[in-house]
């Protein structure tokens, strides 16, 4: 059996997140059925994590053991023929057998794309947070620093989450203005249920001037979700990539 390894980029915008699951479409399903359809085997696909329902792939990686013919590098060629439009297989190659694209990861990173202009063109609908709220960038910038290093991410995790330790490091967050976009970028070695979008919705509130930076730094102490931003819309939000 040869263990392949897949990047992906997709759009998350008509799934329901990256896992297979009973009452809706997603990137799991649709990928392991064309695997069949395309290797004329069953493949049990293991990602590098579970991104939620309209949340997009730029690096996302995936695992799968087969016995087909077809070489490692030829398979993204096969794949590609049969996917939606909205799955891509960027590359696709041959690993060794202890490989998981989960367990074997060191670190990830997400970034999240903000428009802060008036007019948001039609090809950015859902693909970007639209926010129409003027933004102190400096306040945001220093707020970044504060988020790196190792916390008790339990103020940024959605209540109906269930994980054994809220504890998270994060390597680096930064965030960029480039005309009227915002991107922040985030680097650690996992995250929580929402944890991106609840960290992208305190920025906002912090650049509102509706939670000051002395605010945040006692969130991030744990324990205090009321006191956090709102978990902000899946739209922006990118599993960018991952390193091992």
């Amino acid at each position: 059996m040869k263990n392949i390894c897949l990047i992906l980029e997709y759009l998350g915008t008509n799934y329901c997140g990256f896992q297979r699951q009973k009452n809706g479409l997603t990137i799991q399903e649709v990928l392991e059925n064309t695997i069949e359809e395309c290797l004329g085997e069953k493949c049990k696909t293991y990602p590098s994590g579970r991104t939620d329902a309209g949340v997009h792939a730029l690096g996302q990686v995936v695992n799968f053991f087969t016995s087909t013919t077809v070489q490692p590098e030829k398979i993204s060629v096969v794949l590609n023929l049969k996917l939606p439009k909205d799955i891509r297989v960027v590359k696709s190659f041959e690993v060794d057998s202890n490989f998981n694209s989960r367990k074997s990861a060191k670190s990830k990173t997400y970034i999240y794309k903000i428009f802060t202009g008036h007019e948001l063109s039609v090809f950015d609908h859902g693909r970007v947070l639209f926010c129409y709220y003027k933004l102190d960038l400096d306040k945001m910038l220093k707020a970044c620093k504060l988020i790196e290093g190792e916390h008790d991410f339990s103020s940024f995790v959605a209540s109906n989450a269930t994980t054994k330790t809220t504890v998270r490091t994060i390597y680096k967050a930064t965030l960029e203005k480039t005309g009227d976009w915002l991107t922040f970028s985030v680097t650690g070695n996992g995250f929580l249920y929402n944890m991106v979008r609840i960290l992208v919705g305190s920025l906002i509130e912090i650049g509102r001037g509706k939670l000051s930076l002395e605010e945040f730094e006692k969130v991030l102490l744990g324990n205090a979700r009321h006191k956090a931003g709102k978990t902000v819309s899946p739209d922006g939000l990118y599993l960018k990539e991952v390193e091992y």
